[in-house]
């Protein structure tokens, strides 16, 4: 003790995540009366000293680590965190806690820390809960709470030299310019003499082959060390609970509805050299229903409002314009190589420093052994999961119990599929044959210029 009569503490901190600061004291919200109230001072120093670590748990409790940005936002996005509602658009961050809500007709593109693709449909909203870093794996828990998305794991791999148009075209331009299919097709024109830039007119798909090579360049770096990571994706609506691993899938649900899911043995027109496998499994609800199915490869299952069972999908045709969209997209992938470089640099180091992730890239490390953390919050989870959902489901049928079920209706593509087809019959009119002989400045106004409806209306 010292002359005060006070035993000194023997604080135990690390230091702070990138973006955090130093005190964790809420000087914003802070109530003065509880502040100034000496009893209740007491009461927390006597809760500290019994707590050695106590700072480190208040640290991670109160921080929201980054999962992921925005690449594109057709039409309205949103965004609703901890600080409020705003609008979600290009290379807008995602963290812990905040959900993504896609309005009609609005749709988005998401890249996640680890370099997966995730795909929002309209009137869909998805809750990102958690990301989860060990040496061997990146762990991410989201909540689908209505609507569709598609996921995608970033493979290992090359892409074939495919002389076709794009599919999801109705995303594009991106405002990742140097991503875009016109901007290869730039390079590559200006590089010809005037007899050469004739018949390149001619092209179908001008500025494929320099973009595909682009795309796997930058697959083949690092990708011995890229594959020892493995991703779950661990995904629950109110009706099931997926544990999906290096997957490539779609889902949709409808609240009091049912769960529609497929996943993917691979991706289209992607010649894989990945040794990491796609599997899944769904978990059903009920207190004590511990049960669980392995998900079928390449076929559409339901699982029913109840949650007590998986089905195939007897007609998958209403499916197959959400499959067509995701085709064919080599600039969403070269937006997610440069994003991946730029946002995750992190992932082409190896044996990782704790201090380092946490200072430099504000994540946290978990153990990975078995028995050891991150095993051990996964099977928290699932128990939790379960039981809540359970509850949930329950209540959301008495909220909702005259509510008339849809399904998977074509307001889920029909405005990405007509900017699709619309963009098709332009392919060689006079504004996409102009664009492969403007200057670097000139390009950048003809993005703006033809991609009004990504820009937020408050920019415009």
């Amino acid at each position: 003790m010292d002359h005060w009569g006070v035993k000194p503490s023997s604080e135990v901190d690390v230091p702070q995540y990138k973006g955090q600061a130093k005190s964790m004291i809420d000087w914003e919200n802070i109530d003065s009366n509880r502040w100034l109230d000496f009893n209740r001072w007491k009461e927390e120093l006597s809760i500290k000293d019994s707590t050695p670590d106590w700072q480190i748990k208040l640290r991670d409790s109160k921080y929201s680590e980054l999962v992921g940005r925005v690449i594109q936002c057709l039409k309205d996005c949103q965004k609703y965190s901890r600080s409020g509602q705003s609008s979600a658009q290009y290379t807008s961050e995602i963290n812990e806690g905040d959900e993504i809500s896609t309005g009609k007709d609005s749709y988005a593109w998401i890249f996640l820390r680890d370099g997966s693709l995730l795909r929002i449909s309209p009137k869909s909203s998805i809750s990102f809960l958690e990301i989860n870093l060990s040496q061997d794996k990146v762990f991410f828990l989201a909540r689908l709470n209505h609507g569709h998305i598609y996921f995608e794991h970033r493979k290992v791999g090359v892409f074939p030299m495919v002389n076709r148009t794009e599919t999801d075209l109705a995303m594009y331009p991106l405002l990742e310019k140097t991503a875009n299919r016109s901007y290869f097709a730039r390079k590559e024109y200006q590089k010809l003499d005037k007899r050469q830039r004739l018949l390149y007119t001619l092209e179908k798909n001008p500025g494929h082959v320099a973009q595909y090579l682009g795309i796997n360049k930058m697959l083949e770096e690092h990708s011995k060390l890229l594959q020892k990571r493995e991703t779950e994706f661990f995904v629950f609506t109110a009706n099931a609970t997926f544990l999906m691993k290096n997957p490539i899938f779609h889902l949709f649900h409808e609240t009091t509805g049912q769960s529609l899911v497929k996943l993917k043995e691979s991706i289209e027109h992607f010649n894989s050299t990945d040794p990491r496998s796609s599997s899944g499994e769904v978990f059903f609800r009920g207190y004590n229903n511990k049960s669980f199915k392995e998900l079928a490869i390449n076929k559409w299952q339901a699982v029913d409002p109840e949650g007590l069972s998986i089905t195939p999908l007897a007609d998958s045709t209403p499916m197959k314009p959400l499959e067509y969209l995701v085709k064919r997209i080599p600039s969403i992938h070269y937006a997610r190589e440069l994003f991946l470089r730029k946002y995750s640099s992190f992932l082409f180091k190896d044996g990782w420093s704790k201090k380092l992730l946490a200072k430099e890239h504000g994540l946290r490390l978990w153990k990975s052994a078995k028995k050891e953390e991150l095993e051990l919050r996964k099977k928290f989870l699932f128990e939790r999961i379960r039981r809540v959902e359970t509850t949930n489901l329950r209540s959301i049928k008495k909220v909702f119990k005259d509510k008339k079920l849809q399904g998977l209706t074509k307001d889920y593509y029909l405005e990405a599929l007509s900017r699709t087809l619309m963009a098709l019959e332009n392919l060689n009119d006079y504004n996409s044959q102009v664009v492969k002989e403007t200057t670097e400045t000139e390009y950048y106004l003809w993005i703006l210029n033809n991609a009004e409806d990504f820009v937020p209306t408050y920019i415009r």
